[in-house]
């Protein structure tokens, strides 16, 4: 069973068509997220592309002020009975499972992207990790030393 939060964006962007009436009024990013569970989960590849790396750039510079996160990968994966494809946020960190470090996440992605968007977010024990690997390298890892 894999356990993840699903962030949903708490800031609407000036001019999302998408954007609900009070979306931009929030500033708690935290009752954007949900905990979900899947049974089963394929990881097909890294996502990437312009937005993706806008994303990563910007994650990169929280992770190194977040001495929890050893790694931290984005990819699509396949789950859910019908086999649906999503973004996942793959995190390796000291504690496992942080629904506070999610919460600041959350924020990071908030600020970039509309309310329509959201992100899944996977902590990974070492098993996980080696799958994610088979198909993608970091964006992020910590400098050990």
């Amino acid at each position: 069973m894999f356990l993840l939060t699903s962030i949903f964006s708490a800031c609407a962007k000036k001019g999302d068509a998408n954007a609900q009436p009070d979306a931009s009024k929030s500033r708690t990013p935290e009752k954007h997220l949900q905990e979900m569970q899947a049974p089963q989960m394929r990881f097909l590849g890294e996502q990437d592309g312009p937005p993706e790396r806008e994303l990563k750039t910007a994650l990169i510079d929280f992770f190194r002020s977040n001495s929890s996160v050893h790694a931290a990968f984005l990819v699509r994966a396949a789950y859910g009975e019908a086999g649906t494809v999503n973004v996942v946020l793959c995190l390796r960190t000291q504690s496992g499972d942080d629904p506070k470090l999610a919460g600041r996440i959350g924020r990071v992605f908030a600020s970039m992207f509309g309310s329509h968007e959201h992100l899944d977010i996977l902590f990974l024990d070492d098993e996980r990790e080696g799958a994610v690997r088979k198909v993608a390298s970091p964006f992020y890892e910590a400098v050990k030393g």
